[in-house]
């Protein structure tokens, strides 16, 4: 009966994903049609200065360009920039512009757009990357040399200066935007005019991102004509618009990779890592986990492990997270409190709390990974004597109230890909900063990520970074979970798989690459 009832809501939901599916739609070859199922919105309001989340950014690339894709010093893929140079001193940084790009209207791209572009990120202080531009009372200075070069100069040497201004900055035309305040929140943000493989045909809210192959576009026109992004929040529906070959790719969670697996599969998977850290992190504007000894207990009482495998079923698709650096990082540590689980250690520290308050956990609705880290951290904690109540959000909503400070819960569930660079974590970290969901402030650690963000000696870097991870764990506030491998199941037709390139964030590093196989 039970199995009954769970097939009669995911057919439900499944009749309203057809439905959501723009007029005449179909994932096939003879529709020239890829559809993406994703779970959650990207919105109507995509801009280089508030775009930070998956789904957005994922809209982001297929829009717009950035001046090169960045993963180390070792692997540049370059875009709108053709090459750099940087001075003798370090300070200044120069790009070489690609020729003959133009934008989705047929206007020429220029210079002039990313020095546009970059002044609007480095004064708006809630801009996606802003700290990375400006250093006390000094900022970059972004400047046009001609119409194929632009000059960065920084007012101190900054190691990641490369990184910085590659990494979730697409560039923003500025025939467009010229003259108005912001971009963010602008209306002209619903019809974008870009440089990337697509432009925008249709959006509809909750439903879909329906966009056209981009016959302007600078690394020639897309394979495949439209590209959907489709909005499915029940895991069932969009596991049952796959194998009716519905949809032509969805992220499945380790759980239901063997229901895909097999010569009889209509899928290929492919699994590939994100250097994501999922985290468990309580909410300090709540005056219930002021105590440090609750955080702390709680910690003790967490066990990553049994999460897991819960969550990813086979070590051979996670490694268990210790600091908020992922464990591939050159200057990751793990000489640091780990909170491995000791219930003896949580309760003699709920020794000294007193009165010990029922911990809400928010986790996201239609997020299966969040949802199980949720259902087990509650029986962990119990075992504790620590009572937690569980509460499904909508990931909009929970931003939202995460953003501007909330005491309507305790403890939430997250996770992030932040680059290679330990500097660029400090968004998350110190005071202030515009990702720092927890509101933690500690002057000590805001301390180590200014004093890394500018050291030039490797030795002394790689010290305060450690560091840095070292006092996180003491103050518990964040309880890193896991790194996970992410698993994208892509119909057997599609192919062009490895030249599009699977990457953290995006999925795709260009997404037209992809064809339907003949």
């Amino acid at each position: 009966m039970k199995f009954s009832r769970i097939l009669k809501v995911a057919f439900a939901a499944l009749a309203i994903l057809t439905i959501a599916l723009p007029t005449g739609a179909m994932a096939d070859a003879a529709n020239n049609t890829f559809i993406y199922a994703i779970a959650g919105d990207p919105g109507n309001d995509i801009n280089t200065i508030t775009t930070s989340g998956r789904y957005d950014l994922t809209e982001e690339r297929f829009l717009y360009s950035p001046l090169l894709n960045y993963y180390s010093p070792d692997d540049i893929t370059y875009l709108l920039a053709t090459s750099y140079e940087v001075s003798d001193d370090g300070l200044v940084l120069t790009f070489h512009l690609r020729e003959g790009v133009v934008w989705s209207d047929g206007v020429p791209f220029t210079a002039d757009d990313v020095v546009f572009t970059f002044d609007h990120i480095i004064n708006t202080d809630y801009a996606n990357g802003h700290e990375g531009f400006v250093y006390g009372d000094e900022k970059v200075a972004v400047e046009k040399v001609d119409d194929l070069t632009v000059k960065f100069t920084y007012p101190l040497f900054v190691p990641n200066a490369l990184e910085l201004a590659a990494v979730e900055h697409f560039i923003m035309p500025k025939h467009i935007y010229e003259g108005d305040a912001t971009l963010d929140n602008n209306p002209k943000n619903a019809t974008p005019v870009g440089t990337g493989p697509y432009t925008l045909a249709e959006y509809a809210e909750g439903q879909y991102v329906k966009l056209s192959a981009n016959p302007n576009y600078f690394l020639g026109k897309p394979a495949i004509d439209t590209l959907i992004l489709q909005i499915v929040l029940d895991a069932n529906a969009a596991k049952l618009a796959l194998k009716k070959g519905e949809i032509n790719a969805y992220v499945l969670g380790n759980a239901d990779a063997a229901e895909f697996s097999g010569a009889n599969s209509n899928v290929n998977i492919f699994a590939y890592p994100e250097d994501r850290v999922g985290y468990l992190s309580f909410n300090l504007t709540s005056p219930r986990v002021a105590d440090i000894n609750l955080r702390k207990a709680a910690f003790f009482a967490l066990n990553r492990t049994e999460m897991n495998l819960a969550t990813y079923l086979d070590t051979e698709y996670f490694v268990d997270a210790v600091s908020f650096l992922p464990y591939a990082n050159p200057y990751y540590t793990n000489d640091l409190e780990t909170y491995a689980q000791n219930l003896d250690k949580a309760k003699e520290l709920l020794a000294n709390v007193g009165e010990i308050p029922t911990l809400r956990i928010v986790y996201t609705t239609g997020n299966t990974v969040t949802e199980v880290q949720a259902l087990v951290a509650q029986q962990n904690l119990k075992a504790a004597g620590i009572n937690a109540e569980l509460l499904a959000w909508d990931s909009n909503a929970l931003f939202d109230k995460l953003e501007k400070g909330t005491d309507e819960f305790e403890i939430f569930l997250n996770g992030y890909i932040m680059g290679s660079d330990p500097s660029s974590y400090s968004s998350l970290f110190t005071s202030g900063a515009p990702y720092n969901y927890a509101k933690l402030a500690d002057d000590e650690l805001d301390g180590y990520f200014s004093a890394g963000q500018v050291e030039q000696d490797p030795a002394k870097r790689l010290e305060l970074y450690q560091n840095a991870q070292k006092r996180l764990a003491d103050l518990a506030v964040q309880y890193p979970i896991v790194t996970n491998m992410r698993l994208l199941a892509v119909t057997k037709d599609v192919g062009g798989i490895d030249e599009a390139r699977l990457i953290p964030i995006y999925t795709f590093e260009d997404v037209s690459k992809l064809y339907y196989v003949n």
